[in-house]
Formats: C-alpha cells, structure tokens, sequence
C-alpha cells in the first residue's frame, strides 16, 4: 500500500538547499525584462547586473522602486534576518514561492515577476482549444479591460513544453486583481497562478487511500468476525471436553450396570426354565397348582419376553458402548494438545483416523460413502490431539466440497522413513490460482458464514511441526487429494 502521494513533475526547480542560496540561486535565474514587444528569452541572463533585481518599467510607486533596488548580496550578506527592511524579507519570500507571481500596471506591463512566473511564461499556454504565449492569451488587451470591469477573474490553463509534450501538460489556476490606490483608483493588477496537478495528484491519493482504507477495514472486519467465530469454537471445543469428562462417569455406571444386568437377566432366565421343567413334570392332579402361573405366562407373553430380553439387553449394551466411544473419543480430541509441551507418544494412525471419523460421522454420512485402504503403518512419533486436528479438517473439506453425495477415499501407505495419509474426494476441486492460497490464514473458497479460512493454515502448520509436509492435487470438477506425509520418529527442531 503506497504511503506517499504522488506528485506531479514541478513546473520549475526550486533549489531545496539553505534559504540563503536558494534566494541567490533563484536570483541568477532571473530573466531579462519584458520589453514593450512583450517578448522575453533566458538567454539575456549573462546581461543582468551582479545582484541586481531586472525589472521593466520606467515610473514606479516609491514602495515599488524601492522593492526593485534590493540587492540580493545584502539578503545573503546579512547577519541577522530579522535585521534586514520588511520589504527586502518579502522579496526574498516572493522568489522562492513555487506560485508564479506578476505585477502588471493597467496597461499590461510587467513591473515584478518571480522565479516561478518567469518559468511559466516559457511555456505553451492553453486554454479552450488556444494555444499560445501568456502575453496572447493572458495580458492581451481584451482580456485586461474585461479584467479591470471585473475587478477579479479566475481561469484555468494547460502549460506545456515541447520537451514535456502535452502528456505531461500542467492545469494551472490563474487568479487576476485589480489593484486600486488610496483614491480607488485603478493603479496595477497582480496575477498569481497555482499548479492544479499537483493539487489534483494529492486529492486523487486521497481518494485512493480512502478506498485502500475502505477495503481493508472491511478485511478486518471480517477478519474480526473470523476471529470470533475461531474464539467460539476454540470455547465449544473447551467445554465440549469438560461435559465429555462429566458425562463419561454416568455412562460408566450404566455401562457396568447393563453387563450386570445382563448376567442377572440370563440367571433369571435359566431359573425360569428350571421352573418349566419341573412344572411339566407335575402330575395332572397337581397342575391345578400352577394355574395362577400359566395365567402370567400368557398374560406379559413369556416366550416372547424369554426370547427378547437377551437382544435388548444386547443391544443397550451395544448402544452404550458406542456412546462411551463417541464420549472418549470427543475428550481425546477436544484435548488442547501443545506441541512443545505435550508429551509425544507413539501413536497408531489408523487409531486416530478411526477416532476422527467417529467423530465427523454424522457431518459425512449423508453426503459421501468412506472408502478406506490402509496398508502396513508402525506406530509414529507424534501429539494425537494434534493430528486428529488436521485429519477432521480435512475430512470436513472434503465432505464439504462434494455438492450432493460422492466419495471420500482414506489411503495410507509406509514411505521409508515416513508414513503418507491421503485424503480424497470426488467434490468441485479447485482452481490453479485458489490452490495458490489454500494455507494463507483466514482465506476460504466456502461461501461467507460456512468457514473461517482458519483449518488448513492451521493444519499446514501442525503437520510442519512435526517435521512433515503437505502436498496437494486438485481440478476443477474432479475432486482433490490432500497427500499428509510424517515421519516416523521425532524430527528434532
């Protein structure tokens, strides 16, 4: 983001050295005066006197006359500024201006120009399709007698140069006066004409840090809501782990109650049919005695309850089972693994794939079928907090990158020395320039609300922590495979 504004070419150089040599310096460029032609040329400068104001005019006021005797020597041999006449001081101001500045008398002449208004007037004058010197569309005769009914005009003009060319003409703004002495009378006219371009340069920087700055408050924030959004859910995943603690107890009591309730309602059961057999065995004189007993049997349906209470006690057994899974495997993934602080393990990858995927079920199961093909893989050195991290993300992406419903496949291989997870889908892939930016933080090619730009920059650099790399492939229409490689053994930092 630019910083600086950009400036226009000056018309003239303004020596940017001490004030001093600057002011002598912007003597010795003086010109010679204009004549009664109105012609002027740089080359009389060798002419002038040493230190002597050129001026034109024969009858000046004495403030004048005595503006035009200042010799510049005095200014630049002077001790002490403040010691100098006000008069000497306001020349010296008026030739270092980068305003051109002129005083004419009524009838056009020019009786003061600075530096400044001696290089505009080298200069090719433009204005509603005219092209000429100052005196001609300036001080023509027509223009001052509008000016003196006027009093005060203000018009705009192009100056150009023919080694500038008129890509690199300048927009000046030209104010004309009428100056009037004590009686009211009309006695001179001052001219004073500023560089637009400049001015136009710095209000077009503006406008263009105004948009710079539009954009990038809208990227942060949105950057801010992504923030948020990351705070969020790193606070869910906080509590999410602690309510999994608590509720793993509870379903531990009724874990261990079913499997006892299980061996009692078998023992029951085998009581039950010892009953039958000695029944059977009764007398018919006897049987009248277990009438009642029949009538039970037949009333809560005993064949059917004999055989449904092992498959209900089964399956409860069954579902808690896969509850208390779910519960671990949420408190061993909402675990805030550090990886310089965390303890590393040996860990099975297919384990935690497993995990990963117990976790993310509901999210896949209605949008894709999971393929998996593992091969041979030894245990790896490794925080298994942190690698699940980065395989749901991965499975989230390539759950999400399928439109209706597709394919998620899940390769691992054994490379030598280093183990590769691949992660497939058959989703809407992605293009060249997308792939560009996949890891950059906060970038994100979900449609706004739907993701944080946060889980592949985060998964890249997991996996970069533990000495590995991720590679990816993808096309347009196609799908993508995110290829995870780890080494087996701890890469030292």
């Amino acid at each position: 983001m630019s910083t600086h504004a950009p400036t226009m070419p000056p018309l003239f150089a303004v020596p940017q050295a001490d004030p001093l040599v600057m002011l002598n310096r912007c003597m010795q460029e003086r010109r010679q005066p204009i004549g009664s032609n109105g012609t002027a040329s740089l080359a009389g400068r060798g002419e002038l006197q040493a230190g002597q104001v050129p001026l034109a005019v024969s009858s000046l006021t004495p403030a004048a006359r005595k503006l035009s005797e200042v010799r510049m020597e005095d200014v630049i041999a002077a001790p002490d500024l403040c010691a100098l006449e006000p008069d000497v001081l306001r020349r010296a101001a008026l030739e270092t201006l980068i305003d051109g500045v002129w005083v004419l008398t009524i009838d056009g002449t020019i009786v003061y120009r600075n530096a400044a208004a001696a290089a505009m007037e080298n200069l090719h004058w433009q204005r509603a399709g005219r092209i000429g010197t100052m005196r001609e569309l300036v001080m023509s005769p027509d223009k001052l007698s509008q000016l003196l009914r006027l009093s005060h005009a203000f018009s705009e003009y192009h100056l150009m140069s023919d080694e500038l060319g008129q890509q690199q003409a300048h927009s000046i703004g030209l104010e004309m006066q009428v100056l009037y002495d004590g009686s009211g009378k009309a006695s001179g006219i001052s001219l004073h004409a500023r560089d637009l371009s400049r001015e136009w340069g710095r209000e077009q920087f503006l406008q263009d840090r105004h948009i710079e700055l539009e954009q990038a408050y809208a990227r942060l924030k949105e950057t801010q809501m992504q923030l948020l959004q990351s705070e969020k859910m790193a606070s869910i995943g906080q509590l999410a782990a602690g309510v999994a603690h608590e509720i793993n107890n509870p379903i531990g009591y009724v874990h261990s109650n079913l499997g006892t309730l299980q061996n009692y309602s078998r023992g029951l059961l085998l009581l039950l049919e010892a009953y039958d057999r000695l029944s059977a065995a009764l007398p018919e004189e006897a049987r009248h005695l277990i009438a009642p007993i029949d009538e039970l049997k037949s009333r809560f349906d005993y064949p059917f309850l004999q055989q449904d209470l092992p498959q209900l006690v089964e399956e409860s057994r069954e579902g808690i089972e896969r509850v208390k899974k779910i519960v671990l495997d949420l408190r061993d993934f909402s675990h805030s693994g550090d990886l310089e602080n965390e303890e590393w393990v040996a860990t099975d990858v297919h384990r935690g794939l497993e995990s990963t995927l117990n976790i993310v079920w509901n999210e896949i199961k209605y949008k894709a079928e999971v393929r998996r093909d593992f091969g041979e893989l030894p245990p790896i050195q490794c925080v298994p907090s942190q690698l699940n991290q980065v395989f749901l993300n991965l499975l989230v992406n390539a759950s999400q990158a399928i439109g209706t419903h597709g394919e998620i496949a899940i390769v691992t291989r054994c490379l030598e020395e280093e183990v590769c997870i691949s992660i497939s889908d058959t989703g809407s892939g992605m293009s060249p320039e997308q792939l560009q930016r996949i890891f950059d933080p906060f970038y994100t090619t979900k449609p706004v609300g739907q993701g944080t730009g946060l889980g592949l920059s985060l998964s890249y650099g997991i996996v970069q922590k533990h000495g590995g790399r991720i590679e990816v492939e993808s096309a347009e229409g196609v799908g993508s495979t995110f290829n995870v490689f780890l080494p087996i053994q701890r890469v030292a930092p």
